[in-house]
Order: structure tokens, then sequence, then C-alpha cells
């Protein structure tokens, strides 16, 4: 369903988000009875009567009786009406209303995994909209943090989630907040690395001065700004100044939509931070696809970090064999057949145009996964086209085609971004004939 989504999106160019607000998410009943927190003894543990809050009865009689329990902290949960703080329990996750400013208070800002002492009650909200319909909830009072976690934080995961946008439920990124407010600068810099190639929902977009950019997911929520922007680079090359793979891997930076042909996702990614050992560990499980050939592959990948006050450096990486499958999700085969046409011709025509100004462009050019790279004699890159990235504008009535591609490079190497415009015109059912349109600065 996910990848019938993505292609969907690549032929609507539907981007925009909802706005509204959501609904509640529907708790699963949960039979408990409530009394106060005891030691866990072995003989609490034995007793029969020895109920918590994993095991709720709505008994009117207890509505305003305080229970007190020890839980695991997952996250906080701002999307909603009311805000929810959530739990787990004996393998069983728990969801409680709150009403504290957890981003202003310190010890309220707990980490996942952190082992907390809560104080609550039964209580009743109205729903928004409609203020007839009242809901039972659990309301925690107070929270203390007694014990730190010692797992894995989980920082990114999934969620099938409703977009207005294009009328379907999609497979959506979901960033866990809370650990933002606790993060390190040294746990930016390791996720900033891992997510710098790797495609995070990322969606073209202009920033305040009007200039087209690449917004992805992860780099706004670690504060680095857009994809390629001055505030990620610098940023990431100040923290792997001591890592020389690192900082070759820094000096071309991919710019992939979440519209592309042919591009990769996370679907899960775990941090660990061992502060004895100076180490970070970031586990990721990551999911490719080519939409033009129909086929997907994912793996998993563990990269660990060492790292001091002032900087981090990559010291090993370890990635799994590729599972790969084929993929029923091209119903038109028609449209795919001329995006297909259109890039093979658009490759042919910068290659010729290229070629008028450097007669050794054989030896010059390489043509992989639907990336065209221009080089000059001595091997200097001087223009790289990823045709994955490419949008079409076609014109109902003439049958004329806009091609917008971006070129790092612009033909003189660099970090110099360029939106070039071209125009097509069919001739035969697989040849056009293209000419150069508007060619615009971006970086």
């Amino acid at each position: 369903m996910k990848y019938l989504i993505i292609l969907f999106l690549i032929f609507t160019s539907a981007c925009q988000q909802s706005g509204q607000k959501k609904a509640a998410p529907e708790a699963k009943a949960i039979e408990r009875e409530l009394v106060k927190e005891k030691p866990d003894t072995l003989i609490n543990q034995q007793a029969q009567n020895l109920l918590d809050s994993t095991t709720l009865q709505h008994d009117t009689r207890l509505y305003n009786e305080i229970q007190s329990d020890t839980i695991e902290f997952i996250d906080y949960n701002d999307d909603f009406d009311y805000w929810y703080l959530i739990g787990r329990k004996k393998g069983k996750n728990l969801s409680f209303v709150y009403n504290w400013e957890w981003t202003e208070n310190e010890e309220y800002n707990f980490r996942p995994g952190d082992l907390i002492v809560i104080q609550w009650k039964k209580d009743s909200i109205h729903m928004a909209g409609d203020e007839e319909v009242v809901k039972v909830v659990e309301r925690v009072l107070k929270a203390k943090k007694i014990g730190s976690g010692n797992l894995p934080i989980q920082f990114l995961t999934r969620e099938d989630r409703y977009d207005e946008s294009v009328k379907a439920i999609v497979s959506t990124i979901v960033i866990n907040q809370s650990y933002l407010h606790n993060i390190s600068p040294v746990e930016r810099a390791a996720l900033g690395y891992i997510a710098f190639d790797i495609g995070n929902e990322c969606e073209w977009g202009y920033n305040s001065d009007g200039t087209k950019v690449l917004y992805c997911q992860i780099v706004t929520a670690l504060d680095l700004d857009y994809q390629c922007s001055d505030t990620q680079l610098n940023f990431l090359r100040k923290w792997f100044s001591k890592d020389s793979i690192a900082i070759d891997k820094l000096k071309s930076c991919p710019s992939i939509p979440n519209s592309a042909t042919f591009q990769s996702t996370f679907e899960e990614i775990l941090i660990e931070k061992d502060e004895s050992n100076k180490t970070i560990t970031v586990q990721s499980k990551i999911t490719g696809i080519n939409i033009r050939e129909s086929k997907s592959w994912e793996w998993t990948q563990t990269d660990r970090f060492e790292y001091s006050e002032d900087f981090i450096v990559l010291v090993d990486s370890q990635k799994s064999d590729l599972t790969e499958v084929e993929l029923d999700i091209n119903p038109d085969k028609d449209v795919d057949s001329e995006i297909q046409g259109i890039t093979l011709a658009l490759k042919d025509f910068l290659i010729k145009e290229w070629g008028s100004v450097n007669k050794a462009m054989p030896q010059n050019i390489s043509y992989e996964n639907n990336i065209l790279v221009l080089k000059s004699n001595n091997g200097f890159q001087l223009s790289s086209y990823d045709f994955n990235d490419l949008t079409l504008d076609k014109d109902p009535n003439s049958g004329v085609i806009n091609i917008t591609v971006m070129n790092v490079g612009g033909g003189g190497g660099g970090n110099v971004v360029v939106e070039e415009n071209y125009i097509a015109t069919m001739l035969q059912k697989t040849k056009y004939h293209i000419i150069k349109g508007k060619t615009k600065l971006i970086k």
C-alpha cells in the first residue's frame, strides 16, 4: 500500500498536509481495578487481588480515587486536542491525559525508557466539536523520574495515517519529539549524518527568500534548516572535522524528494548513547524502491560513533544483505513508458549539448540509477542530473511537455545548484524533440 501511495503522489504532485486537529485515539478496552501502589515483593506479585493500571474496570465509585503506578516512559503525544503521556507496564501500553509544560520544566522532560512514578485518577473529557460527547480517561496528576532507561531510544518509526491532501491512508514518518528536547549536539550530528543521503519524506518548497529548497523531516527536526543548506553542511563538517571519510561524503549533497522514482527511506531508527565509553550507536531499518522497474529492497544498518566534547567519528558501519522483491506498482504502463522515453531523450540531448563544448565526452560520462554525471578531461565533475527528481508538466491541448530538472554543479562544478527547464515535443511514440528553456540559479 505504501508504494501505491508513493506512486500516486508522483503523478498527482499532492504535497499539502491537513492542518486540522486530529481526533484522540480510541484506547483499547482495558480491564483493571484500582489499588494503591505496593512494593513489587514476591507476596504481592502472587496476591490474587493485586491489580493496577493495567487491569482497570470502569467503576464510578472509584472515579475520584487517586492511584499510584510505576511505569516505563515512552513518549508524549501532543498531536490531539488533549495531551497524552504514553507509558508501558507489564508489556501493555498505557495512555494518560496530562496538562503540564514538559518542554519548559526539566522535572517532566523524561527520556524514553525512563522509569517514572505517576499519580493518576479517572476523569472525564468533552470531545472537541461535540461537547455532548463525554469520554472517560485516566488523567495523570504528578510524575517523577526514579530511574534512567538503558535501552535504545526509538527516534523514528512509521505509522499509517490518513492524509487529507491525497484522501488516503499514507505510511508516515513519526519522530520522537520529546527526545529532541533532550538531544545533545553529538546525537544531532550522528543522526544528521545517517539521514544525509537517505530519504526522509523530503518535499520541495520555498524559503523566505523565495528560493526553491528541499525540506526533509529529519533535517528539519534536528533544526538543520533544509537539505544541502549551509546550516546543515557547516554543522556536520564541524562535528566530523576529524573524520576524513565523512568529510569526503559531505562534498556532494544529494537531493531526493519523496516523489523520486528511485529512492530510499527510513522505516525505523534507534539510537543509544553510552556516556561511559563515549560511543553512540544508531540502528536503522531502510527500504529502497525503484518505481520505474517495480522493485523494492530493504536492509538494516548499524553505525557506531565515538565522540568527545567537540568532535565525532564514525568508527564502524555494518549493513545487512539486501532483500529484494518485485512490486506490482505500475498500473499505467503508458504513463510510465512516457516518463522513461522523456528521461532517455533528455539524457541524449544533454550529452549531445555538452559534447559540443567538450570533444572528449565518451570517457567523461556516467549514467547509473537514472543519474547522469558529466566530467571534464581531468575527471573534475561539471554537472550531475538526477532524473529521479524529474518533474513534468504536460499541456493537454498541444501535447508540449515542460521538463524541470536540477543540475548540481551547473556546468562549473562545486556546490552550485541550477534549476533547468526544457521543452519536449513528441515526434513519434518514443522520440522527442527537445529545446532548452529557462535556467534559474538555486544555490
